[in-house]
């Protein structure tokens, strides 16, 4: 009888350890509540007066949920050296007292202010270390047996678990608010961002637009989140290339040249050509490509960068090219004739008896002389004729289109005419001597302007008076 008395006793103590068991697997609890539920059951299947979860505090362990007759001892802190706890965590093993009077490991003054006499001490393990013990306790010696150590142990891989589970979500959690946070500050520092920050799906479309770039371009972000960016900010005649791009970078599988700095032309909302500077990048997100640009309006400096050019290549007195202007142009043409571009004529002029109008009436009479002699020299030329002053009195006239010495005669006759009148400062009547090369390849622009300068001597020392204006013609074999 008492065979089998035993036998339905340990089938009921089974029956509860399953049901307990999927108890705690269904339990969806944060962690105190579940070691809470643990120790309640745990006191429940083993008949214990207490049962505690323990966690190492430095040299001590320290109750942090308890159940029973150890429910008024939370916080309640134990000697690690002393203790039988202390045991279980130096060890990492299972500690069993049968009766605390008998036993030399056990700190016998709080047991008896505790009344324990018999108790079970279980480690719960992270890794190779210890953090804490679950343990029971009986007021009555040698109170618990085999089972119950069992039982204890099948509790405490319980908890580990579920303080497994804990460390995993306060990770995530913690890794999930550092991503907010580095996306929140991310999303401020491109709010507030200088240059204008505009990104672009793989269809073209406005997927970010910060506050600059509402200042640059008039459309705020709810206007532009989900329009097409062409429509937007890309001068009309520009928008086919600009889809082709996009067309491009969505299809590819690598953007290598997607990283770069680029000035781009572009409109605001009142449809105002800007100069933009932007630095172009692009990334995968969500196995899509979005092209992301920086930009910062240069019109200003793009405009202030034409000036200096344009100062840099004209001359300051009368506002025609200078040397280094006219070199350009020269060069420019040379190139073009050799790809087939039309043919070339060069007047080269000097003015005769210039050094005497600034002896006689000085030089801001002679720099009024110059001034005068370039606008009536402009009104000779054609639309597209580059004239320029080399420098003292010395002017150059390149015209494009001119086949014959007739024709670049005709141009010197017209300046020749347009001489006569005299000056409104002192009645000045000025005389210039004309020099005429056509262009023969494979002369480059200086040796062009060397044959126009020798034809210019020669008329100078060579001339037949006209008017008080000598020409003579060379075909560009004089320095051959």
């Amino acid at each position: 009888m008492v065979a089998a008395a035993q036998r339905i006793e340990r089938l009921d103590r089974l029956e509860r350890i399953i049901q307990t068991q999927a108890l705690l697997v269904q339990a969806d609890l944060a962690l105190n509540p579940f070691m809470q539920l643990v120790i309640d059951k745990l006191r429940e299947l083993t008949q214990a007066h207490g049962a505690s979860v323990d966690f190492v505090d430095d040299q001590h362990t320290v109750v942090r949920r308890a159940s029973g007759a150890l429910a008024g001892h939370l916080g309640l802190r134990i000697a690690n050296a002393t203790s039988l706890s202390g045991q279980c965590v130096r060890t990492g093993a299972v500690q069993r007292c049968d009766d605390s009077e008998a036993d030399e490991r056990v700190d016998r003054a709080t047991c008896r202010i505790l009344g324990v006499r018999s108790m079970i001490f279980a480690p719960l393990r992270q890794g190779t270390a210890t953090v804490g013990v679950l343990k029971v306790f009986s007021e009555r010696p040698q109170a618990f047996d085999d089972g119950d150590v069992q039982m204890l142990q099948l509790m405490a891989s319980a908890i580990v678990a579920a303080l497994a589970k804990k460390a995993a979500l306060d990770a995530r959690n913690e890794a999930e608010a550092r991503l907010r946070t580095s996306e929140e500050r991310m999303r401020a520092l491109l709010e507030h961002a200088h240059d204008a920050v505009i990104s672009i799906d793989e269809h073209g479309r406005v997927s970010q637009w910060n506050r600059a770039a509402e200042r640059l371009f008039g459309w705020s972000p709810i206007e532009t989140i989900g329009q097409p960016v062409a429509d937007l900010i890309v001068p009309p005649a520009m928008r086919a290339e600009i889809a082709s791009v996009v067309t491009r970078y969505a299809t590819s599988e690598r953007l290598e040249d997607a990283q770069q700095r680029v000035t781009l032309q572009a409109v605001d909302r009142a449809g105002r050509l800007l100069s933009v500077e932007v630095s172009l990048t692009a990334t995968r997100v969500a196995g899509h490509w979005e092209l992301t640009a920086f930009g910062h309006d240069v019109s200003e400096r793009r405009q202030f960068e034409a000036k200096l050019r344009s100062m840099a290549l004209s001359d300051g007195l009368t506002g025609l090219a200078n040397r280094r202007g006219f070199m350009e142009a020269l060069e420019k043409a040379v190139s073009r004739h050799a790809r087939g571009g039309p043919p070339l004529a060069l007047l080269f002029l000097d003015l005769d008896g210039f050094k005497e109008i600034n002896d006689v009436h000085g030089h801001h009479v002679g720099d009024l002389a110059l001034h005068a002699f370039a606008r009536r020299l402009e009104g000779c030329v054609r639309k597209g004729d580059t004239v320029a002053r080399l420098g003292g009195d010395e002017f150059t006239v390149l015209a494009e289109g001119v086949v014959s010495l007739e024709q670049a005669r005709a141009i010197a006759d017209k300046i020749i005419e347009a001489m006569k009148p005299p000056l409104d400062v002192h009645k000045l009547r000025l005389r210039a001597s004309i020099g005429i090369s056509l262009y023969k390849p494979p002369a480059d622009a200086s040796r062009f302007l060397r044959e126009a300068d020798h034809a210019m001597y020669h008329a100078k020392h060579n001339h037949d008076e006209v008017e008080g204006v000598s020409a003579f013609m060379s075909d560009a074999e004089l320095l051959d």
